[in-house]
């Protein structure tokens, strides 16, 4: 039987999952209840969520060149290399222009891609990517100065083993950094991005930003009450930019799978306020029911409560969802 304890570690485990599932090995470590607790609250103070997004790649050095050539504005914007130093101050030293300077290091970094790879020597396939395109932002009115040094710190820790260079832009509402990382380590190893990486790489970039003062949380979106938006988000980008016509579904879009993984989180937060209600932690058990009516459209009764006749939380609605579906 399980006990109180080992559900809400399940729990805790499962509303921090990328998808609702708690895959072998994931936070195998036990962390005490304090920590636990703290985490959970953490996730629900409404701290503004950072964003670390891929919106493409690089298969050729002429991809990339108009990539770089798109981020630096042609040449316009500073752009720097992984050392943080930027592109005009090295084409100074070398006698070349920014220009020449940046697309030098891009080459570098997209330079061809043997059968041979790795240090082990093992032959294979050629790969067919040699960079990845990165952006990382905040909500408008995050203070620039402090996100810069959080960026620079985040692919300082992240990629040291991989060549990289990043820009800053300030042409939309929110202040964002376009980053290039080079997939092909120093070491010879390949960088495979999917999508336990991309949690990693929000949660360390939100670490980098609270430590430089800036309030940041990296929570999954199914633990917050939101889905997938139903369509690829760099389709849709590419539609305002007016070189689509509309966006295009995304291929796993399933509006059910959608909804019942959004259901079992809201199960899971519920069963965890019904945790801290018995245990008399009166604070954290009506933050969670708090949160679980905002943000979730289902609001489960835990048998617990049902069995001693208390009243469930009340019913909120989450707009945005909801205008969503009226669109």
């Amino acid at each position: 039987m399980t006990t109180a304890s080992e559900q809400l570690f399940d729990d805790w485990r499962f509303v921090f999952a990328k998808a609702g599932r708690v895959r072998p090995g994931m936070a195998s470590g036990r962390p005490s209840g304090a920590a636990m607790r703290q985490s959970l609250l953490a996730a629900i103070t409404r701290k503004p969520q950072v964003m670390v997004k891929i919106t493409s790649f690089s298969k050729s050095a002429q991809q990339l060149a108009a990539h770089l050539d798109y981020i630096s504005r042609d040449g316009q914007n500073d752009v720097f290399d992984n050392t943080g130093s930027s592109f005009a101050s090295i084409g100074g030293k070398l006698g070349l222009s920014t220009h020449e300077a940046m697309h030098t290091y891009g080459r570098a970094i997209a330079r061809e891609v043997s059968a041979q790879e790795g240090a082990g020597g093992k032959r294979g396939r050629p790969r067919s990517r040699t960079a990845m395109h990165l952006m990382l932002s905040m909500p408008a009115g995050t203070e620039t100065g402090a996100f810069e040094l959080a960026v620079r710190e985040f692919l300082s820790e992240q990629f040291q083993a991989h060549d990289h260079l990043f820009t800053f832009h300030d042409d939309r509402d929110h202040y964002h950094a376009h980053v290039v990382v080079g997939l092909q380590g120093q070491d010879g190893r390949w960088l495979n991005p999917r999508k336990n990486d991309l949690l990693a790489w929000r949660q360390t970039f939100a670490a980098s930003l609270e430590r430089h003062g800036i309030a940041a949380e990296a929570t999954p979106a199914y633990s917050r009450g939101n889905g997938k938006d139903g369509f690829r988000r760099d389709l849709e980008e590419l539609r305002q930019r007016g070189t689509r016509e509309r966006p295009v579904p995304s291929p796993s879009f399933e509006a059910e799978t959608e909804e019942r993984a959004i259901r079992r989180r809201a199960e899971a937060w519920s069963r965890i306020a019904a945790h801290y209600a018995a245990d008399g932690d009166r604070e954290a058990a009506e933050a969670i029911r708090e949160f679980v009516a905002d943000r979730y459209d289902h609001h489960p009764v835990p048998e617990s409560e049902q069995a001693t006749g208390q009243a469930p939380a009340p019913i909120g609605r989450k707009r945005r969802r909801a205008e969503g579906r009226e669109r």
